[in-house]
Protein backbone atom coordinates (compact mmCIF):
# COMPACT_ATOMS: atom_id res chain seq x y z
CA UNK A 1 0.00 0.00 0.00
CA UNK A 2 1.36 3.41 -1.00
CA UNK A 3 2.29 5.69 1.86
CA UNK A 4 0.45 8.99 1.90
CA UNK A 5 2.72 11.99 1.62
CA UNK A 6 2.24 14.64 4.31
CA UNK A 7 3.75 18.02 3.54
CA UNK A 8 4.69 19.97 6.68
CA UNK A 9 4.97 23.69 5.94
CA UNK A 10 6.77 25.86 8.50
CA UNK A 11 8.33 29.26 9.02
CA UNK A 12 6.63 32.15 7.27
CA UNK A 13 6.65 35.91 7.34
CA UNK A 14 5.00 36.49 10.72
CA UNK A 15 6.65 37.53 13.96
CA UNK A 16 6.12 33.96 15.13
CA UNK A 17 8.49 32.50 12.54
CA UNK A 18 10.91 31.01 15.06
CA UNK A 19 8.14 29.35 17.06
CA UNK A 20 6.93 27.69 13.88
CA UNK A 21 10.36 26.11 13.38
CA UNK A 22 10.25 24.47 16.80
CA UNK A 23 6.64 23.35 16.36
CA UNK A 24 7.38 21.85 12.94
CA UNK A 25 10.38 19.98 14.30
CA UNK A 26 8.18 18.41 16.99
CA UNK A 27 5.35 17.56 14.57
CA UNK A 28 7.61 16.19 11.81
CA UNK A 29 9.41 13.95 14.29
CA UNK A 30 6.10 12.60 15.59
CA UNK A 31 4.75 12.04 12.06
CA UNK A 32 7.92 10.19 11.07
CA UNK A 33 6.87 7.39 13.45
CA UNK A 34 3.54 6.92 11.62
CA UNK A 35 4.39 4.08 9.22
CA UNK A 36 1.52 4.87 6.85
CA UNK A 37 2.83 8.37 6.10
CA UNK A 38 5.83 9.81 4.31
CA UNK A 39 6.74 13.22 5.73
CA UNK A 40 8.37 15.99 3.68
CA UNK A 41 9.07 19.47 4.99
CA UNK A 42 9.05 22.87 3.34
CA UNK A 43 10.27 26.03 5.04
CA UNK A 44 9.19 29.55 4.16
CA UNK A 45 11.74 32.24 4.96
CA UNK A 46 10.86 35.55 6.59
CA UNK A 47 11.11 37.06 3.10
CA UNK A 48 8.60 34.56 1.68
CA UNK A 49 10.93 32.20 -0.22
CA UNK A 50 9.97 28.49 -0.23
CA UNK A 51 12.52 25.68 0.21
CA UNK A 52 12.29 21.92 0.43
CA UNK A 53 14.20 20.97 3.59
CA UNK A 54 15.76 17.49 3.81
CA UNK A 55 17.96 17.80 6.88
CA UNK A 56 17.56 16.55 10.46
CA UNK A 57 14.46 17.74 12.26
CA UNK A 58 16.64 18.90 15.15
CA UNK A 59 18.22 21.58 12.93
CA UNK A 60 14.79 23.06 12.33
CA UNK A 61 14.34 23.58 16.05
CA UNK A 62 17.78 25.16 16.34
CA UNK A 63 16.95 27.60 13.53
CA UNK A 64 19.73 26.18 11.38
CA UNK A 65 17.55 24.74 8.63
CA UNK A 66 18.41 27.22 5.86
CA UNK A 67 21.64 25.49 4.86
CA UNK A 68 22.66 24.88 1.24
CA UNK A 69 23.36 21.23 2.04
CA UNK A 70 19.73 20.61 3.01
CA UNK A 71 17.54 22.94 0.95
CA UNK A 72 16.32 23.38 -2.62
CA UNK A 73 14.00 26.03 -3.97
CA UNK A 74 10.42 24.81 -4.16
CA UNK A 75 6.87 25.85 -4.93
CA UNK A 76 3.40 24.35 -4.62
CA UNK A 77 1.58 23.20 -7.72
CA UNK A 78 -2.04 23.40 -6.66
CA UNK A 79 -3.71 21.54 -9.48
CA UNK A 80 -6.86 20.21 -7.83
CA UNK A 81 -6.43 16.89 -9.62
CA UNK A 82 -2.72 16.45 -8.95
CA UNK A 83 -1.42 18.63 -6.09
CA UNK A 84 2.36 18.46 -5.85
CA UNK A 85 5.49 20.08 -4.59
CA UNK A 86 7.73 21.34 -7.39
CA UNK A 87 11.43 21.14 -6.48
CA UNK A 88 13.93 23.08 -8.59
CA UNK A 89 17.40 21.72 -9.38
CA UNK A 90 20.53 23.81 -9.85
CA UNK A 91 20.70 22.95 -13.58
CA UNK A 92 17.25 24.46 -14.17
CA UNK A 93 15.37 21.17 -14.23
CA UNK A 94 12.70 20.31 -11.70
CA UNK A 95 10.92 17.35 -10.18
CA UNK A 96 7.43 17.05 -8.76
CA UNK A 97 6.50 15.25 -5.56
CA UNK A 98 2.78 14.39 -5.31
CA UNK A 99 1.28 15.39 -1.95
CA UNK A 100 -1.77 13.95 -0.22
CA UNK A 101 -2.16 16.31 2.74
CA UNK A 102 -0.64 19.52 4.11
CA UNK A 103 0.09 20.19 7.76
CA UNK A 104 0.48 24.00 7.86
CA UNK A 105 2.53 24.50 11.02
CA UNK A 106 2.26 28.25 10.74
CA UNK A 107 1.70 30.58 13.69
CA UNK A 108 0.38 34.10 13.32
CA UNK A 109 -0.14 36.15 10.17
CA UNK A 110 0.18 34.69 6.67
CA UNK A 111 -0.40 31.14 7.81
CA UNK A 112 -2.68 30.71 10.82
CA UNK A 113 -5.03 33.53 9.79
CA UNK A 114 -6.87 31.82 6.92
CA UNK A 115 -4.51 32.83 4.11
CA UNK A 116 -2.79 29.45 3.75
CA UNK A 117 -6.09 27.68 4.41
CA UNK A 118 -7.78 29.57 1.57
CA UNK A 119 -5.02 28.59 -0.85
CA UNK A 120 -5.38 24.92 0.07
CA UNK A 121 -9.18 24.92 0.09
CA UNK A 122 -9.26 26.41 -3.39
CA UNK A 123 -7.14 23.53 -4.66
CA UNK A 124 -9.07 20.87 -2.70
CA UNK A 125 -5.93 19.77 -0.86
CA UNK A 126 -6.65 18.11 2.50
CA UNK A 127 -5.00 20.03 5.33
CA UNK A 128 -4.78 19.83 9.08
CA UNK A 129 -6.67 22.35 11.18
CA UNK A 130 -9.40 24.92 10.90
CA UNK A 131 -10.77 26.34 7.67
CA UNK A 132 -10.60 29.87 6.29
CA UNK A 133 -13.35 31.55 8.30
CA UNK A 134 -12.54 29.93 11.64
CA UNK A 135 -8.83 30.66 11.26
CA UNK A 136 -9.45 34.31 10.33
CA UNK A 137 -11.98 34.88 13.12
CA UNK A 138 -9.84 33.33 15.83
CA UNK A 139 -6.80 35.32 14.71
CA UNK A 140 -8.65 38.66 14.68
CA UNK A 141 -9.43 39.52 18.31
CA UNK A 142 -11.78 42.36 17.35
CA UNK A 143 -13.96 40.03 15.28
CA UNK A 144 -13.68 37.17 17.78
CA UNK A 145 -14.70 39.36 20.73
CA UNK A 146 -17.67 40.71 18.80
CA UNK A 147 -18.78 37.17 17.95
CA UNK A 148 -18.39 35.99 21.55
CA UNK A 149 -20.52 38.93 22.66
CA UNK A 150 -23.19 38.20 20.05
CA UNK A 151 -23.30 34.51 21.04
CA UNK A 152 -23.52 35.24 24.75
CA UNK A 153 -20.14 33.67 25.54
CA UNK A 154 -18.71 35.19 28.74
CA UNK A 155 -15.61 37.18 27.93
CA UNK A 156 -13.51 39.88 29.56
CA UNK A 157 -14.80 43.45 28.95
CA UNK A 158 -13.06 44.93 25.92
CA UNK A 159 -12.79 47.87 23.54
CA UNK A 160 -11.03 48.17 20.22
CA UNK A 161 -8.91 51.12 19.10
CA UNK A 162 -8.35 51.95 15.42
CA UNK A 163 -5.14 53.60 14.32
CA UNK A 164 -6.71 56.73 12.83
CA UNK A 165 -8.72 57.57 15.94
CA UNK A 166 -5.72 56.93 18.16
CA UNK A 167 -3.45 59.31 16.28
CA UNK A 168 -6.10 62.05 16.16
CA UNK A 169 -6.01 62.48 19.96
CA UNK A 170 -3.96 60.06 22.00
CA UNK A 171 -4.44 61.94 25.27
CA UNK A 172 -8.23 61.85 25.00
CA UNK A 173 -8.15 58.14 24.18
CA UNK A 174 -5.92 57.42 27.17
CA UNK A 175 -8.38 59.26 29.41
CA UNK A 176 -11.28 57.27 27.96
CA UNK A 177 -9.52 53.93 28.45
CA UNK A 178 -8.46 54.80 31.99
CA UNK A 179 -12.07 55.69 32.86
CA UNK A 180 -13.46 52.56 31.17
CA UNK A 181 -11.10 49.96 32.66
CA UNK A 182 -9.38 49.32 35.95
CA UNK A 183 -5.79 48.17 36.15
CA UNK A 184 -4.51 45.65 35.31
CA UNK A 185 -5.41 46.24 31.65
CA UNK A 186 -4.19 44.16 28.73
CA UNK A 187 -3.37 45.87 25.44
CA UNK A 188 -3.04 43.57 22.41
CA UNK A 189 -2.65 43.79 18.64
CA UNK A 190 -5.90 42.56 17.10
CA UNK A 191 -4.20 39.98 14.89
CA UNK A 192 -1.33 38.06 16.38
CA UNK A 193 -0.37 35.40 18.84
CA UNK A 194 2.31 34.13 21.22
CA UNK A 195 1.84 37.31 23.28
CA UNK A 196 3.81 39.39 20.74
CA UNK A 197 3.05 43.08 21.19
CA UNK A 198 0.97 42.50 24.32
CA UNK A 199 1.43 44.62 27.44
CA UNK A 200 0.00 44.21 30.91
CA UNK A 201 -0.70 47.79 31.97
CA UNK A 202 -0.59 48.60 35.68
CA UNK A 203 -1.09 52.38 35.54
CA UNK A 204 -2.72 55.06 33.40
CA UNK A 205 0.71 56.48 32.64
CA UNK A 206 1.73 53.25 30.90
CA UNK A 207 -1.29 53.12 28.56
CA UNK A 208 0.04 55.34 25.79
CA UNK A 209 3.27 53.37 25.41
CA UNK A 210 1.37 50.06 25.47
CA UNK A 211 -1.04 51.10 22.71
CA UNK A 212 1.78 52.53 20.59
CA UNK A 213 3.64 49.24 20.97
CA UNK A 214 0.59 47.19 19.92
CA UNK A 215 0.18 49.34 16.79
CA UNK A 216 3.64 48.21 15.67
CA UNK A 217 2.05 44.79 15.07
CA UNK A 218 -1.37 45.65 13.63
CA UNK A 219 -3.60 48.56 12.61
CA UNK A 220 -6.25 47.69 15.21
CA UNK A 221 -5.72 47.16 18.93
CA UNK A 222 -7.82 45.43 21.57
CA UNK A 223 -7.90 46.76 25.13
CA UNK A 224 -9.23 44.28 27.69
CA UNK A 225 -10.02 44.41 31.36
CA UNK A 226 -7.50 42.26 33.18
CA UNK A 227 -9.01 39.43 35.18
CA UNK A 228 -7.54 38.78 38.61
CA UNK A 229 -7.41 35.04 39.08
CA UNK A 230 -6.09 31.93 37.35
CA UNK A 231 -5.16 31.18 33.71
CA UNK A 232 -6.36 27.82 32.42
CA UNK A 233 -6.48 26.15 29.01
CA UNK A 234 -8.30 23.28 27.36
CA UNK A 235 -7.58 21.53 24.07
CA UNK A 236 -10.10 20.57 21.42
CA UNK A 237 -9.67 17.78 18.87
CA UNK A 238 -12.29 16.67 16.37
CA UNK A 239 -14.93 17.63 13.83
CA UNK A 240 -17.16 20.65 13.49
CA UNK A 241 -19.67 19.95 16.23
CA UNK A 242 -18.22 17.13 18.28
CA UNK A 243 -14.77 18.03 19.64
CA UNK A 244 -13.05 15.80 22.13
CA UNK A 245 -12.03 18.07 24.98
CA UNK A 246 -8.83 17.44 26.88
CA UNK A 247 -8.30 17.72 30.63
CA UNK A 248 -7.92 21.32 31.80
CA UNK A 249 -4.43 22.69 32.43
CA UNK A 250 -3.44 25.64 34.58
CA UNK A 251 -0.61 28.06 33.87
CA UNK A 252 1.37 29.52 36.75
CA UNK A 253 3.58 32.07 34.93
CA UNK A 254 7.04 32.94 36.16
CA UNK A 255 6.55 36.64 35.40
CA UNK A 256 3.88 39.36 35.17
CA UNK A 257 1.93 37.37 32.59
CA UNK A 258 2.36 34.35 30.35
CA UNK A 259 4.43 36.07 27.67
CA UNK A 260 6.47 34.90 24.68
CA UNK A 261 9.48 33.71 26.70
CA UNK A 262 7.31 31.92 29.27
CA UNK A 263 5.64 29.96 26.46
CA UNK A 264 8.64 28.96 24.38
CA UNK A 265 11.96 29.26 26.20
CA UNK A 266 13.18 25.86 27.39
CA UNK A 267 14.49 27.36 30.65
CA UNK A 268 11.15 28.97 31.52
CA UNK A 269 10.12 28.19 35.09
CA UNK A 270 6.42 28.71 34.42
CA UNK A 271 4.41 25.78 35.73
CA UNK A 272 1.82 23.87 33.70
CA UNK A 273 -0.43 21.91 36.05
CA UNK A 274 -2.54 19.12 34.51
CA UNK A 275 -5.23 18.53 35.54
CA UNK A 276 -5.92 21.90 37.13
CA UNK A 277 -7.28 21.77 40.68
CA UNK A 278 -10.70 23.30 40.08
CA UNK A 279 -14.13 22.93 41.58
CA UNK A 280 -16.42 20.59 39.65
CA UNK A 281 -18.75 23.48 38.79
CA UNK A 282 -15.87 25.50 37.30
CA UNK A 283 -14.70 22.49 35.25
CA UNK A 284 -18.26 22.07 33.95
CA UNK A 285 -18.45 25.76 33.00
CA UNK A 286 -15.12 25.66 31.16
CA UNK A 287 -16.05 22.58 29.17
CA UNK A 288 -19.49 23.97 28.31
CA UNK A 289 -18.11 27.34 27.18
CA UNK A 290 -15.30 25.67 25.22
CA UNK A 291 -17.79 23.55 23.31
CA UNK A 292 -20.00 26.58 22.63
CA UNK A 293 -17.03 28.61 21.39
CA UNK A 294 -15.87 25.71 19.17
CA UNK A 295 -19.25 25.62 17.46
CA UNK A 296 -19.62 29.43 17.29
CA UNK A 297 -16.35 29.82 15.35
CA UNK A 298 -16.94 26.61 13.32
CA UNK A 299 -13.61 25.19 14.46
CA UNK A 300 -12.25 21.95 13.04
CA UNK A 301 -9.32 19.66 13.75
CA UNK A 302 -7.58 21.32 16.64
CA UNK A 303 -7.63 24.40 18.81
CA UNK A 304 -6.48 25.48 22.24
CA UNK A 305 -9.05 27.51 24.14
CA UNK A 306 -7.78 29.82 26.89
CA UNK A 307 -9.72 31.01 29.92
CA UNK A 308 -9.49 33.13 33.04
CA UNK A 309 -11.07 31.92 36.28
CA UNK A 310 -11.59 34.86 38.62
CA UNK A 311 -11.07 34.65 42.35
CA UNK A 312 -14.86 34.49 42.63
CA UNK A 313 -14.98 31.42 40.39
CA UNK A 314 -16.33 33.20 37.29
CA UNK A 315 -15.15 31.64 34.02
CA UNK A 316 -14.23 34.06 31.21
CA UNK A 317 -13.07 33.10 27.73
CA UNK A 318 -9.78 34.74 26.84
CA UNK A 319 -8.90 33.64 23.30
CA UNK A 320 -8.69 30.72 20.87
CA UNK A 321 -5.57 29.48 19.09
CA UNK A 322 -6.23 27.44 15.95
CA UNK A 323 -2.60 26.32 15.57
CA UNK A 324 -1.21 26.21 19.11
CA UNK A 325 2.48 25.83 19.80
CA UNK A 326 4.01 22.37 19.62
CA UNK A 327 7.28 22.65 21.51
CA UNK A 328 8.37 20.42 24.36
CA UNK A 329 6.80 22.67 27.01
CA UNK A 330 3.65 23.55 25.04
CA UNK A 331 0.29 23.00 26.68
CA UNK A 332 -1.67 21.47 23.77
CA UNK A 333 0.31 18.22 23.30
CA UNK A 334 0.73 17.89 27.05
CA UNK A 335 -3.02 18.17 27.58
CA UNK A 336 -3.68 15.35 25.15
CA UNK A 337 -0.96 13.17 26.65
CA UNK A 338 -3.05 13.34 29.81
CA UNK A 339 -6.05 12.31 27.69
CA UNK A 340 -4.19 9.15 26.66
CA UNK A 341 -2.66 10.23 23.33
CA UNK A 342 0.97 9.70 22.47
CA UNK A 343 2.50 12.37 20.25
CA UNK A 344 2.34 9.89 17.38
CA UNK A 345 -1.34 9.02 17.85
CA UNK A 346 -2.22 12.70 18.20
CA UNK A 347 -0.56 13.51 14.85
CA UNK A 348 -2.24 10.53 13.23
CA UNK A 349 -5.66 11.68 14.43
CA UNK A 350 -5.08 15.22 13.16
CA UNK A 351 -4.17 13.94 9.70
CA UNK A 352 -7.16 11.57 9.71
CA UNK A 353 -9.44 14.53 10.44
CA UNK A 354 -7.98 16.38 7.45
CA UNK A 355 -8.85 13.49 5.13
CA UNK A 356 -12.31 13.07 6.70
CA UNK A 357 -13.18 16.71 5.99
CA UNK A 358 -12.05 16.47 2.38
CA UNK A 359 -14.02 13.24 1.89
CA UNK A 360 -17.11 14.94 3.28
CA UNK A 361 -16.79 17.97 0.98
CA UNK A 362 -15.96 16.10 -2.23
Amino acid sequence: MRKKTILVIFGGMSGEHDISLSSASFISEALSHCEEYRTITVGITKEGDWYLYTGPYSRMRKREWLDDDYVKRAALSLDAQNPALVVFQEDGRYETIPIDCVFPVMHGRYGEDGTMQGLLEMAHVPFVGCGVAASALAMDKVLACALFEQKGIPHTPWHHVDEMSWHQDKAAYVDFLAQTFECPIFVKPSRGGSSLGITKVLSKEALKEAVDKAFLFDRRVVVEQGAVGREVEIGGLGGYNDPELSPIGEIVPDRAFYDYDSKYEEDSSSELIIPADLDASVVSDIRSIARKAWCALDLYGLARIDFFVTNEGVVLLNEINTMPGFVSISMYPRLFRHAGYTDETLMRRLVELAFEREDRSS
